[in-house]
């Protein structure tokens, strides 16, 4: 596991995110074979705390407290692929704190990795892929 940190923002509307550094999404997405066709990311390297749409945080006194913070965290440096995004596995206990004050569980249900006790950032996804002839 390798250390660092990125900004927490709030928003738009109810989602929050600690952005990563993009270097980190881009060297490891170079890692991945090319026969993956893999694209980068939608969005800049992130790890989601509270998702659009898919989740309301429940403690709308805690919402933007932490707005800006510098956020520590530990990502694997194993590239993992589900079939269709690779991915990086995130752990952060900052993160959870966060999380629980707004009122949602430490991990978001269907957060990436086998024990689903961890975070993600997305380096590329194979949406896109070539198809064979």
């Amino acid at each position: 596991m390798f250390v660092t940190s990125g900004i927490l923002q709030y928003g738009p509307g109810m989602r929050a995110v600690v952005w990563a550094d993009q270097g980190i999404a881009d060297l490891y997405r170079k890692l991945i074979p090319k026969y993956h066709y893999a694209q980068p990311q939608m969005y800049p390297a992130h790890i989601t705390v509270v998702r659009l749409k898919k989740e309301n945080a429940k403690n709308l006194d805690a919402w933007s407290k932490y707005q800006g913070e510098e956020v520590s965290f530990n990502y694997d440096n194993e590239v993992c692929y589900d079939g269709t995004y690779f991915y990086l596995r995130v752990q952060s206990d900052r993160i959870g704190d966060i999380r629980e004050e707004l009122g949602l569980p430490r991990f978001r249900f269907g957060d990436l990795g086998a024990d689903r006790r961890c975070y993600h950032i997305t380096i590329g996804n194979t949406k896109h892929e070539k198809s064979e002839s």
